[in-house]
């Protein structure tokens, strides 16, 4: 699934920087005024190599889709029945599009790599670690928002602070056992399809 353009441009504060804010259905939701613009610095500055520059585009375009799947999750969950399959269906393609971006970021490192076909597998590519770290990022700031209420939303903001900074420690060395030819990617991750025929 391709973006029409008016989409895409809404991810973008026009300078072709990253996300500006994630929406979904008109209602805004974390802005780069919650922290969100360099979701993902920390990791790339890790990386044993600089990091690619065009890289930038689908890492802003992978964290704006993310944080408008999150608002579609929640929204499913508080409309009329009438009004789910409608969200269920661009929660699907908000996915397939999350896919094709990581896809997108794993072709473009793959290019820092060569193929060692003899040495183990990571579990998952750099791009789906990427993936993750946005959506850990995203429930940070949300659970943030929540920890003003109370101490137990304070401490699960701490652990996922943590679980955060064991992600990208893990992100660097993974990058570095690829460079060094200790391991491999795995194979690509696209199975599910949907419900998209032929892809």
């Amino acid at each position: 699934m391709t973006e029409s353009p008016a989409r895409r441009d809404a991810d973008t504060n026009g300078s072709g920087q990253g996300p500006r804010a994630t929406t979904i259905e008109g209602s805004p939701r974390l802005t780069t005024a919650d922290g969100q613009r360099g979701w993902c610095e920390d990791a790339l500055a890790g990386m044993p190599f600089p990091c690619p520059s065009e890289m930038s585009e689908p890492l802003g375009h992978l964290h704006a889709v993310n944080g408008r799947q999150w608002d579609a999750e929640d929204r499913v969950r508080q409309v009329e029945d009438r009004e789910i399959p409608a969200i269920k269906r661009r929660i699907d393609e908000l996915n397939s599009l999350r896919h094709e971006l990581i896809e997108r970021v794993d072709r473009i490192l793959g290019a820092r790599w060569g193929a060692h076909h003899d040495v183990p597998p990571l579990t998952e590519s750099i791009g789906s670690a990427l993936d993750r770290l946005s959506v850990l990022t995203l429930r940070i700031a949300h659970t943030e928002r929540l920890s003003e209420g109370g101490a137990d939303a304070a401490e699960r903001a701490a652990i996922l602070r943590r679980q955060r900074e064991d992600l990208v420690w893990s992100i660097a060395v993974a990058c570095e056992d690829l460079v060094s030819g200790r391991r491999r990617p795995p194979l690509p991750e696209r199975i599910k399809l949907y419900g998209k025929p032929g892809r």
